[in-house]
């Protein structure tokens, strides 16, 4: 617990460190106020149904075009389906702002910032020490390497949970005095018929799945960054990775080899209203593929350190 408590002062002794918490508490702050700016005045249910009307005619535009893919055909009927289940019910219309529509976009801010925040600490937090020489200070400690390495790795993942809780509690009271504690249920169409489905259980899936796939992420930079000795090498190739995984898959989806890869297999794109790019690709493989992955980070960066040659 020293060591992790050591790293963990560390992290926090770096201005880089209370500059992205600044900037996510920034970015989360005018993702509020512009979903305040931009949500539409449904306050009556005149204009709620005038709103969910609006949303119909749309759709029934969208189908009066000629030669619709039958999966398209079949979403803009599902969504009508869903625009007069509103009207019926009283629910504001697609594009309003409630406190839990606004929570759902603040947490895939979140998710992405964090992931891109916690790759940097965790990049920099053990190639930084050969950089300045400190190393060698640290491992002549009666301290077995393994630890050493352990707490950094703890204390990376705990910086971006940390980040993760304090940005889930800023948006939720963002959320809370802007638009109030009303939410609207999650709308879908089962056998022709709209069910609605419950909105804590879906957030909770979605974010677990983010905050997998960041997992990841911090396993691969740390392995570069320990590898490596660079934390500029180790931010790029993970950021890549994370930012553009999705573009490469759908350029190799069609190859064999592409449901082997890691990111091809990146959990996130199992949350409810997602799927996977490969389309032969199960939420148990992808899984397996996953844990197989952090074996041979982890594993690699453990026995590099543990044998890597201090002195030189």
């Amino acid at each position: 617990m020293q060591l992790i408590k050591n790293e963990w002062i560390k992290i926090w002794s770096q201005k880089n460190a209370w500059a992205m918490l600044i900037i996510l508490i920034g970015i989360l702050g005018l993702v509020a106020g512009l979903n305040k700016y931009f949500d539409p005045d449904q306050s009556t249910a005149e204009k709620r149904i005038a709103a969910n009307e609006e949303t119909m005619k749309f759709y029934d535009e969208m189908l009066a075009m000629g030669d619709l893919a039958v999966e398209d055909k079949a979403y803009y009927e599902e969504q009508k389906l869903i625009a007069q289940y509103r009207i019926d019910n009283d629910l504001k219309s697609e594009d309003a702002t409630t406190f839990n529509s606004h929570l759902d976009m603040s947490t895939m801010t979140i998710t992405m910032m964090i992931g891109i925040f916690t790759v940097v600490i965790a990049a920099g937090i053990v190639s930084s020490e050969f950089g300045t020489g400190t190393i060698k200070m640290l491992l002549t400690r009666p301290v077995a390497r393994w630890k050493i390495l352990l707490s950094k790795l703890i204390s990376s993942i705990l910086y971006g949970f940390t980040l993760l809780i304090g940005g889930l509690a800023f948006a939720a009271l963002l959320g809370f005095v802007l638009f109030g504690s009303e939410s609207s249920p999650l709308l879908t169409v089962v056998n022709g018929a709209v069910v609605e489905q419950e909105v804590a259980s879906t957030f909770l899936e979605s974010l677990l799945y983010s905050c997998a796939s960041i997992l990841m992420t911090i396993f691969f930079a740390f392995m570069i960054g320990s590898i490596f000795g660079s934390s500029t090498l180790a931010v790029g190739l993970s950021l890549f990775i994370l930012l553009m995984g999705t573009t490469v898959t759908m350029f190799i989806a069609k190859y064999e080899f592409a449901k082997y890869i890691w990111f091809a297999n990146d959990l996130s794109q199992y949350a409810p209203g997602s799927s996977p790019i490969i389309p032969d690709l199960t939420i148990n493989f992808s899984l397996i593929v996953n844990v197989v992955y952090a074996i041979i980070f982890l594993g690699i960066t453990f026995v590099y350190f543990m044998k890597r040659d201090i002195t030189a």
